[in-house]
């Protein structure tokens, strides 16, 4: 059999350089099951809150309108995400998370009840702190070099929503003997989630991004001193309107940092910048080099 012309072989050799190079850095996960799963989690605490303020009778940003709409929310994001290309480990986790809000959701859609606000908030507890985790692995799979960051702007919104959920449940008369620490914890998380975002590389947190961050920080760190009072005296009305103040601020923080790291990268395939696409890169250059050598020999 007569031998192909080398300057085939290095179009054969070329296509199947770019082919490797494709399938070895295109991630499972995308950026937009990363933003759904973060949203949801927030959501979460979000709906919580809602349904002490609805069991205390307050009307303010309509409650109980947000409850309705951040449930089907999450389910619509739940739907998005298992119809999305996932590695097996991934959508096991997925639907494990979701497992677990459909368990808990019945309660949502029921008439708020003070005995049960503490049970449930435990539940809800155990659950977003599962779906922060399960989050976190989207993130790594995407391979987008600042994604971890976009998960933690995010777990902001949610502890934030966890404050005020803790807070309601004490206005309400929810009677709860770990109050101050729980209040402490999330305090305390808030804080470090802050310190990492506003310590990181401006590539991935940029100069606007960490003056908005410090800006909520302010805010969240006056409502963490209504938290923590001890007059006895509470205000519902005031604690949603700071509550949703920073949570809204937030979001449009989150949609910032968004952009900023994942720019124009297709949300289902994620190009990596790392180590591992370097060793692809030099199996390219090889296999190039040494066809191009046979073409010139």
């Amino acid at each position: 059999m007569a031998q192909q012309p080398a300057s085939r072989r290095f179009f054969y050799l070329l296509t199947a350089a770019i082919t490797l190079f494709c399938s070895e850095v295109s991630a499972n996960a995308s950026a937009q099951d990363v933003h759904e799963l973060a949203d949801i989690c927030m959501y979460s605490q979000r709906v919580l809150k809602d349904y002490a303020l609805v069991g205390m009778g307050v009307t303010y940003h309509d409650p109980k309108k947000d409850i309705e709409e951040n449930i089907k929310t999450i389910g619509k994001y739940f739907k998005d995400i298992e119809s999305h290309k996932l590695d097996d480990k991934l959508k096991a986790e997925v639907v494990e998370v979701e497992k677990t809000w459909n368990e808990i959701k019945p309660e949502f859609e029921k008439a708020p009840d003070k005995a049960k606000m503490s049970e449930l908030r435990k539940k809800v507890e155990a659950y977003t702190v599962r779906c922060e985790q399960v989050a976190e692995d989207l993130a790594k799979d995407t391979g987008i070099k600042g994604e971890h960051d976009v998960v933690l702007v995010a777990e902001l919104g949610l502890e934030s929503q966890r404050l005020a959920a803790l807070y309601l449940m004490k206005a309400w008369g929810v009677a709860d003997a770990e109050y101050e620490k729980e209040v402490g914890q999330v305090v305390d998380e808030t804080e470090r989630i802050y310190q990492e975002l506003l310590a990181a590389d401006e590539k991935l947190v940029s100069k606007e991004v960490k003056a908005k961050l410090q800006t909520t920080e302010k805010d969240f760190i006056a409502f963490s001193v209504m938290a923590k009072s001890k007059s006895g005296r509470f205000m519902p009305s005031a604690a949603e309107e700071n509550a949703s103040k920073i949570f809204e601020t937030l979001r449009a923080i989150l949609s910032m940092e968004q952009k900023l790291v994942e720019g124009s990268v297709s949300g289902y395939f994620t190009p990596v910048a790392d180590e591992k696409d370097a060793g692809l890169f030099d199996k390219f250059t090889v296999i190039t080099r040494n066809s191009k050598e046979e073409e010139n020999a």
